[in-house]
């Protein structure tokens, strides 16, 4: 049974989403913050790490927060929530690397996964972006201190937004509303409202992908999958239909 969707588009890079798999322990659950057993999810990233011919150690993880928080991958960092969710790193939510072979991870369900790589300056980046990290701009922030502190340039980002909630699905109460409302660009294209605005649904996935278009990111160099984690129960978790759920890892890696 099929465990990845793969990015096979650039060769220099390893990226993808693991998916939800029958048969497999907690049904191919990543995340040791969501684990009924711990010991299922290790199998199951010692089983990743077997079939990309890599070592859980290679593995970095963060302690997810929601936030706007962005930290530089080195070397040293290398295996930090690879086996023990607390030697992962603490409150952030984005993760970037120059260096060769550190496969940088974030675990989700329903929450939108963004992954870059620049090939010029050979740099990845992966994003946590649930609905409050998407109005802090968490991806549009990241790509910003990309641009001043390591010489991207977004024109020459390639951006993948992994399997999501889809807006259909992801009805939210006012203060959401508002808090996209808020947010630093026109958000209006992306709420939908029912008649007599009785019901709301946010496009997270889009909101994601025009912090990018706004951050120069050229709209050809964006792929969306078109996945919604809540309707397709066969091969994606959802937090939303079942908190007791597991957790996706979305992954990315300089070869």
């Amino acid at each position: 049974m099929k465990k990845y969707i793969l990015l096979v588009e650039e060769p220099a890079i390893l990226a993808g989403t693991t998916l939800k798999v029958q048969g497999e322990p907690e049904l191919f659950n990543m995340a040791l913050h969501a684990a009924k057993d711990p010991e299922a999810v290790m199998q199951n990233r010692y089983k990743m790490a077997e079939d990309f011919n890599l070592s859980v150690d290679q593995f970095v993880f963060t302690q997810q927060t929601h936030s706007d928080h962005l930290v530089k991958v080195t070397k040293e960092d290398m295996g930090k929530g690879a086996k023990d969710y607390a030697t992962a790193i603490p409150d952030t939510d984005a993760l970037y690397t120059r260096e060769k072979g550190i496969l940088l991870g974030v675990f989700h369900a329903d929450c939108v996964p963004v992954l870059l790589y620049d090939p010029v300056e050979q740099l990845v980046a992966a994003i946590h972006a649930g609905w409050q990290g998407t109005v802090k701009e968490i991806t549009g922030k990241t790509i910003a201190y990309l641009k001043e502190h390591e010489n991207v340039n977004p024109a020459n980002l390639h951006v993948y937004i992994g399997p999501a909630i889809c807006q259909n699905n992801f009805e939210v109460e006012d203060d959401v509303v508002e808090k996209v409302k808020a947010m630093s660009f026109d958000t209006s294209a992306f709420i939908y409202h029912t008649e007599n605005d009785k019901k709301s649904f946010v496009d997270n996935k889009g909101l994601n992908r025009q912090q990018c278009l706004n951050a120069g990111v050229l709209a050809e160099n964006i792929r969306m999958d078109k996945n919604c984690t809540f309707a397709n129960q066969e091969n994606f978790f959802s937090y939303r239909k079942d908190k007791d759920c597991g957790r996706h890892c979305s992954f990315i890696m300089i070869k």
